[in-house]
């Protein structure tokens, strides 16, 4: 195992036994060698990390164009590392630690026989998806391009969106055996310097051994573990992203993860969309309204219905009453059982379309559903009134799929303590659920701002979609009330 303070041995034989012993003979290790004016070199590259045509024109034939007579490895390693290789990037390396980091990140590194140090030359060429449409975040009219899996392409997108030169990206190493790129993007002057210093000291308190996706990095910069919902969004929109840093935001952009990690976040912003902005500020509005109702009917709705036959059939009508207690006849089981097993069914069918191909994962999910809820119905397991509230509670679901993993939680307990305790269950569960909400601090922003503590200008824009020229683009997310000046920020300054 190299030491991170072991410096390149000036013999090139030894110092390339070095980089083979601590990859372990790995096969896709490359060493070409070669003369530059009678001095011996060598290029060590991984396979599939270079772009061999790039390589050889900014390496191999200036390397081979060099001819002086009596030439010392000091002036090869000059002319190499200043004057003779057309590469964007170019770094003097001293340690063999900062050699094999750099062999890793696609870079090709010439080592010169006499001299202890390296060139790394940029010359990445590794195959990486191209810019596709975001499945996650569809819309309607906004852009067809997503987040990419490789970050300097990331970087370009967001870059294209914002061209002014305040757009700061900030490079962080994460994870102890992957050595992940991380990049910090945010505007100066529009996001807090204390919150920069706060998410860069939480990336690196990162312990992971890989960091693989957006998960394994969410955990440090959410300050609430206990919280039912998180502080941090993600996003693999580059319009979305760009929108969020404008107001005063952090994103971290993952290598090899087309996710940005986006803090903080606010509950009210998982009801708008993209689309908001292209349509009429009254039809936004609309829009906006439905999805806060979609997500009490997804939540509320089997809870509630479990606790009215159970415990208040008395804000039934006769005849909702009467038909009701035909169909529950017919099943042999408790409501309250038979409500959870066919959410739990409903679950399973939609995991089976996720996981599955798309060509045949939504068809299984459709005909899954209609097969097994007829027949359920058909055979008396299930009654009728009930796989209609499943299935206007699992659409309900289907608007906001950012909120889906909590929907699905409290959904669950909604129906059980509906059960068991009627409506005053589902109450103190709701109860339950908004204190602990409204003590939940993203950053020092409170996550249910600006509904509470309460911010009419944010408000406005928030529930009721103003036209754009009336917007306040001044507005950041701490300048809402509620927010706290971070740990080493004046106010004076934040303002």
């Amino acid at each position: 195992m190299i030491e991170r303070t072991e410096n390149i041995s000036p013999r090139l034989e030894g110092a390339v036994a070095r980089v083979k012993e601590e990859f372990g003979g790995s096969a896709d290790l490359n060493v070409a060698r070669a003369e530059v004016s009678g001095v011996k070199c060598a290029v060590l590259t991984l396979e599939g990390m270079v772009k061999s045509s790039d390589l050889a024109k900014m390496l191999f034939e200036p390397m081979m164009s060099y001819e002086q007579k009596g030439a010392s490895p000091q002036d090869v390693f000059k002319y190499l590392g200043a004057k003779g290789i057309f590469s964007t990037e170019a770094k003097i390396l001293n340690l063999y630690s900062e050699l094999c980091e750099k062999l890793c990140s696609g870079f090709a590194v010439v080592l010169v026989h006499g001299v202890p140090r390296a060139v790394a030359i940029s010359a990445q060429g590794y195959a990486t998806r191209s810019p596709d449409t975001p499945d996650s975040e569809p819309d309607v009219k906004g852009t067809r391009e997503g987040l990419s899996d490789n970050l300097r392409t990331s970087m370009s997108m967001i870059r294209r969106r914002v061209r002014d030169p305040r757009l700061r990206f900030e490079f962080v190493k994460a994870g102890r055996i992957s050595n992940t790129e991380l990049c910090l993007v945010y505007i100066e002057g529009k996001t807090p310097e204390a919150l920069r210093k706060k998410t860069k000291k939480a990336l690196g308190q990162i312990k992971s051994d890989l960091i693989l996706t957006s998960g394994d990095i969410i955990p440090y910069l959410s300050d609430n573990g206990g919280s039912v919902f998180s502080g941090v969004s993600t996003t693999e929109r580059p319009d979305v992203l760009c929108s969020k840093i404008n107001e005063g935001r952090i994103a971290v952009l993952i290598d090899g993860v087309p996710f940005a990690a986006v803090c903080p976040s606010l509950f009210i912003e998982n009801f708008q969309t993209v689309d908001d902005s292209a349509e009429k500020a009254y039809f936004s509005t609309y829009q906006r309204w439905i999805r806060l109702l979609a997500f009490f009917i997804s939540t509320l709705l089997p809870g509630l219905y479990v606790a009215a036959a159970v415990f208040h059939p008395e804000v039934l009508s006769r005849s909702l009453l009467l038909n009701l207690l035909a169909s529950e006849e017919r099943t042999p089981y408790p409501l309250i059982a038979e409500m959870i097993i066919v959410i739990v069914m409903f679950e399973i069918l939609r995991e089976a379309g996720i996981r599955l191909p798309r060509a045949i994962g939504g068809a299984v999910s459709i005909v899954g559903g209609l097969v097994i809820g007829d027949a359920a119905v058909t055979s008396g397991l299930i009654s009728a009134p009930l796989l209609i509230i499943i299935g206007i509670t699992a659409t309900s679901a289907f608007v906001i799929p950012s909120l889906n993993p909590q929907m699905t939680i409290l959904r669950i307990l909604n129906v059980l303590l509906g059960g068991w305790l009627g409506f005053f269950g589902i109450a103190l569960l709701g109860t339950v659920v908004l204190v602990n909400t409204c003590v939940t601090d993203s950053f020092a922003v409170p996550y249910t701002a600006p509904l509470t503590p309460f911010t009419l200008s944010a408000v406005k824009d928030a529930l009721m979609k103003t036209s754009n020229k009336k917007r306040p683009q001044e507005n950041t997310v701490e300048s809402l009330n509620g927010a706290k000046p971070a740990e080493g920020e004046n106010t004076d300054a934040q303002r």
